[in-house]
């Protein structure tokens, strides 16, 4: 789970420059959600 949260943050950086937060965040949101199920 550490480097699947260490990998997301890495792309979160990368597409931060692109992306906004808010959909940045909701990114994560997704992420996570499905790493849980």
């Amino acid at each position: 789970m550490r480097r699947t949260n260490h990998r997301n943050l890495v792309n979160v950086g990368i597409l931060s420059g692109r992306i906004p937060l808010i959909s940045l965040v909701q990114f994560i949101a997704v992420a996570e959600h499905l790493n849980f199920r």
